[in-house]
């Protein structure tokens, strides 16, 4: 057989990315459970009309809410299909909509009791002839019906108005998803995920509409317009694709359109949201009216506070991105000179703030930008952390003005955007083309060794730079690595001697520190101080670290025990980075709002916190780390059919750990109690106590305190009440391990009440189980009684979660601690000889204890063990 010689050099094939298959449904959860209440009545509404611009999900929310009712006979009508292969008939036949609905009547007739579920998406392609029996079948009082419309700034159909209006169906106008829903939909869309920088770029060009997103995503794929770097796809051009799909709903609205109408659309599209003043030197009133009229064009406030100018936006994201998007280079720079030229130049924009669009702009069309309006851009991309744009400005700045001011920013926006490998790429290009600017590089190199914790190396670096750089990479190492008291001096030190420079993220380090050291109300103090000096140095680059501000002042809220206070800041600043855009920033604002609650008791909750975003997977190596310690920790807390696979390294250390090695410790006691390894789950968490009081850090202490006496484990000396502690948070931590270990029902009863009051709810749950244990010991057979209803009620607003304490909950009264433990790992299938190895006991000890907890707990097998060990109803 003859076969073709392969070439030379085969090339080697490229990693193609994968659509991931069955998105989430995501952002809509309110909307569902509308239709749910209306499903599920008898009086009331006949059903649901849901309406909206095209891809806003209306078919989608049809397709989730039809299961809703999976006792009602489904008829299920798609117009749009039909009309497609039907190739619109001419009217000689019914339509496949009219003899489906003229069924349903004539069986409504015969069966007046019969329930169904009438579901009609694109209702407003229906022909006039086949809405009479579409009314008719929506009046029916056995029936409910679901309808979708597109509605684009249209008048609806008045066969719909009437239903409508006489109140058969509730009406639901879907909105863009919020910002919080799009970042999670991005990183859901591709096998691997869609990296932090290209997720940002596209959530905020898509503005909210989920079938640009996924169209958008599916084009990429498609042309191959996506490149793997570091565990995640991005995109490989600036501009995003234009898919035809969109192309083919925005076309028909375009070429409505005169010229002028036209030009204006593809200005403000290119300018953003422009100011109506600027748009009104291009057109008339009357022009102006006509875009408004048919829905393309309206004005908005573009201030916070509502009250600045009004600016212009397209009203359809279709619109707008493939107007944003789609217009060639030379198109662009038509549209930007007829910009400029209208307003006598760049001046008058930069007097309004528009530096980035405009600049951005230039380099759309293929036009090196004035150096002005590039430093002013570059200034307020940092300022606002909108790192995408900061970094293809800086490399802008740097091809077109070299310097080392332009070096200096390139790298600074690459180190913020956690884009390591272009850093690094970069310095060398700078060292071997323009090596008298290379100095200029080596706080930025040092920034990246010290955000990559490669702290080695940081230390051999640090020599070059001047006394004052040192102290503030010192003191920043000195955190991340977990030595608290350390970082707390040398931070105090800088804000007192240091440069100018420093002295806010110095500030924020004390905060941080105090908090881990057990001093939250002390960093309630500094909050106050750092924020009067925020306040007399409003804007430039104090802004990132205001807003890192507000984080720590929930942090320390948070250890105080003011967890509605801390909720609130973490929502805000968790949202607003989010909204905004900020890259990575929101990754750190979601861990931190994660961590609040996880100790607020919803477990996933705050999985979903610590695992959704990409930005943890290409960030800086501390967050990579902390997400994964958190994720392994809430994953820990569920119960074993609510897990997901947990991808922490078995090797990682306590000193890769750093600042978070107390939490990495509770993650391995954890795992090595449930294989039953009690001692060394004791030794883990003894350590990990002794290292932290090495380290000043007497909040962690209280944890492994707190975690010791969770998993029934003896606490290490010395005693929790020679902890130095402040705030009722942590201080009702290590008073819970001293009420376990003196077995004192008074004291375990404060703790309890403590931890419910500040909104723990698992630890206040957790407390009463105890609680419950210690009053049955005793023969107080109704205060356990008491104690377990009260566990009960707590943990309705938990959501799942399985911990030791809780299991066997009103029935573990009635078991030591060796019977829980040893009925823990009979119900996870283990057999007796396994479990008397793990507890160095004999298999025969086992057994006999294994018969006393069936007895005690009403079990027949390990599968009742497994039933009873999380159950949370019943007495």
């Amino acid at each position: 057989m003859n076969t073709l010689p392969l070439p030379p050099h085969s090339p080697v094939a490229r990693p193609q990315p994968v659509l991931a298959t069955g998105s989430p449904f995501v952002g809509r959860v309110g909307e569902l459970e509308q239709i749910r209440r209306v499903l599920s009545s008898r009086q009331g509404p006949r059903g649901v009309l849901v309406a909206g611009p095209a891809g806003i999900g209306k078919s989608r929310l049809l397709h989730e809410a039809r299961a809703l009712a999976p006792r009602r006979q489904l008829v299920s009508l798609h117009p749009r299909a039909d009309a497609t292969v039907s190739g619109h008939d001419t009217g000689r036949r019914p339509s496949p909509a009219a003899r489906v609905l003229a069924d349903l009547v004539r069986a409504t007739g015969r069966d007046p009791a019969c329930a169904w579920l009438l579901s009609i998406d694109d209702a407003d392609l229906l022909g006039s002839a086949v809405w009479p029996l579409v009314y008719e079948a929506a009046r029916h009082p056995a029936g409910k019906v679901l309808l979708s419309v597109t509605g684009d700034g249209q008048p609806l159909p008045p066969e719909i108005q009437a239903l409508w209006s006489d109140h058969a169906l509730v009406r639901m106008d879907l909105q863009p998803l919020d910002a919080t829903t799009v970042k999670e939909l991005t990183d859901s869309l591709l096998e691997d995920g869609l990296g932090q920088t290209s997720a940002a770029r596209l959530a905020q060009l898509c503005a909210g509409n989920p079938r640009l997103l996924r169209e958008v995503t599916r084009t990429a794929v498609e042309q191959r317009l996506l490149v793997r770097s570091e565990g995640c796809w991005h995109f490989l051009h600036e501009r995003l694709p234009v898919p035809p799909s969109v192309l083919e709903l925005v076309d028909p609205r375009l070429q409505q359109l005169g010229p002028v109408g036209q030009e204006v659309l593809e200005l403000v599209a290119l300018a953003g949201e422009p100011l109506l003043a600027a748009i009104e030197r291009f057109c008339d009133a009357e022009q102006l009216e006509e875009l408004e009229q048919r829905d393309l064009l309206r004005t908005v406030d573009g201030s916070p506070a509502g009250c600045g100018e009004p600016r212009v936006r397209i009203t359809h994201p279709l619109v707008r991105y493939a107007l944003s998007c789609g217009l060639p280079p030379l198109r662009r720079r038509r549209r930007l000179r007829d910009w400029l030229a209208a307003h006598g130049g760049p001046a008058e924009m930069m007097r309004h703030d528009d530096c980035l669009r405009l600049a951005e702009w230039h380099l759309d069309a293929l036009e090196r930008p004035p150096r002005a309006l590039l430093d002013r851009a570059v200034e307020q991309s940092l300022r606002e952390q909108v790192l995408p744009s900061a970094i293809r400005l800086t490399k802008a700045g740097w091809q077109h003005y070299p310097g080392e001011d332009t070096a200096e920013l390139h790298a600074r926006a690459l180190t913020a955007g956690a884009e390591f490998a272009q850093l690094t790429e970069f310095v060398a290009t700078v060292h071997s083309s323009a090596p008298q600017y290379a100095r200029a590089l080596e706080r930025a190199e040092a920034r990246a060794l010290l955000l990559q914790a490669r702290y080695a190396e940081l230390d051999a670096v640090l020599p070059l730079l001047p006394e004052g750089e040192q102290d503030y990479y010192r003191m920043a190492a000195r955190y991340f690595q977990g030595r608290f008291g350390e970082a707390h001096a040398r931070a105090e030190a800088l804000r007192r001697n240091g440069p100018d420079v420093h002295a806010l993220e110095a500030g924020l380090i004390m905060m941080g520190s105090l908090c881990h050291m057990g001093l939250p109300d002390q960093a309630l103090c500094l909050y106050r101080t750092l924020r009067s000096e925020l306040d007399r140095t409003p804007g430039g680059p104090a802004k990132f670290h205001a807003d890192s501000l507000e984080e720590l002042h929930a942090s320390a809220l948070h250890y105080c025990g003011r967890f509605d206070e801390a909720e609130q800041i973490y929502w805000r600043e968790y949202a607003q980075a989010v909204e905004n855009h900020h890259v990575r920033i929101d990754a750190q604002r979601g861990l931190a709002l994660g961590h609040l609650l996880h100790d607020r008791g919803n477990i996933e909750g705050a999985l979903k916190c610590f695992t959704f975003t990409s930005s943890y997977r290409v960030g800086w190596r501390q967050w990579h780390v902390k997400a994964g310690i958190h994720a392994a920790l809430a994953i820990s807390s569920l119960p074993l059919d609510r897990r997901v696979a947990d991808r922490l390294p078995d090797d990682l250390t306590a000193d890769e750990a750093g600042h978070c090695a107390m939490f990495l410790a509770v993650v391995r006691a954890r795992r090595h109690h449930e294989r039953g390894e009690t001692a060394l789950a004791e030794r883990v968490l003894h350590d990990a106590v002794a290292r932290a009081l090495e380290d000043a850090a007497h909040a962690d202490a209280a944890i492994g305190l707190h975690e010791c006496a969770r998993l029934s484990l003896p606490t290490p000396a010395p005693p929790a009440t020679e902890l130095h502690l402040e705030g009722a948070f942590l201080q009702t931590r290590a008073a819970y391990a001293e009420a376990y270990a003196a077995r004192e029902p008074k004291l375990m009863g404060r703790v309890a009440r403590a931890f419910a009051e500040m909104g723990a709810g698992l630890f206040a749950a957790e407390a009463y189980a105890e609680l419950a244990r210690f009053h049955q010991r005793c023969g107080g057979v109704k205060a356990a009684t008491a104690a377990t209803a009260r566990a009960r009620e707590l943990l309705r607003d938990c959501g799942p979660v399985d911990t030791p304490p809780l299991r066997f909950l009103g029935r573990s009264a009635l078991l030591s601690d060796r019977e829980r433990l040893i009925a823990g790992l009979a119900a996870r299938g283990l057999p007796d000889k396994e479990i008397a190895g793990q507890l160095c006991l004999s298999v025969r000890t086992v057994s006999n204890t294994l018969y006393r907890v069936y007895q005690k707990v009403g079990a027949v097998n390990r599968r009742d063990l497994r039933v009873l060990m999380t159950q949370r109803d019943g007495g």
